[in-house]
């Protein structure tokens, strides 16, 4: 998937700027985690195991956009969180739904930079039940230690806007939100018991970058 008009480059060892054309002036910056045969592997493992046994890649077609917060204050400390291919085993319940890392398609950094971690069509581990058709974005910060920026409201609010624009979204929900959607549209999980209840990104943020976005017209949870 390319990117905008202009693309900001992160470093040359780990960034590559790629123009796109037909988008406006978002600036994104291409800082790909590694992602080798053994995590496509663990990837496509990990969707037959939750989503569809009979899968037999791990491209999505992306219909949801889930905003989180990493609990993290610099983006260079998610990048290597999310660059190794294994779950670490101090997240005991994760680890023992799959050996995949988890992992989100965007990142946003504090000064409202976007850097994308994968191809928006890859399936990454970021969202029980909607990872199959969701593209994550995770926010550096929280909202405690690190509260979330107006730059990052206003970089994610047109991150959304841009993929809206490249794919057929039609919801739009904070990780805190996203079990909502199970028994209503979308979500899909085999395994009953694997569940969790998120914060993130958090009530006040959502509401800020929603209000950006009201033509688009996207749903949000029931």
């Amino acid at each position: 998937m390319v990117c905008a008009h202009a693309v900001a480059s992160a470093s040359p060892s780990t960034a590559q700027a790629a123009p796109a054309p037909g988008a406006d002036d978002l600036k994104i910056v291409d800082k790909p985690i590694p992602f080798d045969d053994e995590r496509v592997r663990l990837t496509l493992e990990y969707r037959r195991q939750h989503v569809d046994p009979d899968a037999t890649d791990i491209t999505i077609e992306p219909r949801v956009i889930v905003l989180h917060y990493t609990a993290g204050g610099t983006a260079e400390g998610t990048f290597q969180y999310f660059s190794g291919n294994h779950m670490e085993a101090a997240r005991a319940k994760l680890a023992a739904a799959g050996d995949v890392n988890v992992s989100s398609q965007f990142l946003v950094d504090r000064d409202g930079t976007i850097y994308r971690l994968m191809p928006e069509t890859r399936m990454a581990r970021h969202c029980i039940g909607l990872n199959h058709v969701a593209i994550g974005v995770e926010n550096v910060g929280d909202e405690n230690k690190w509260p979330l920026t107006d730059a990052q409201v206003e970089a994610d609010a047109r991150l959304v806007r841009y993929l809206a624009a490249h794919h057929p979204i039609t919801h739009l929900v904070g990780h805190s939100e996203a079990a909502r959607l199970e028994g209503k549209i979308y979500f899909q999980e085999r395994d009953p018991k694997y569940r969790n209840v998120k914060p993130d990104p958090g009530k006040r943020f959502m509401k800020l970058v929603r209000a950006k976005l009201t033509d688009l017209k996207l749903e949000g949870p029931p």
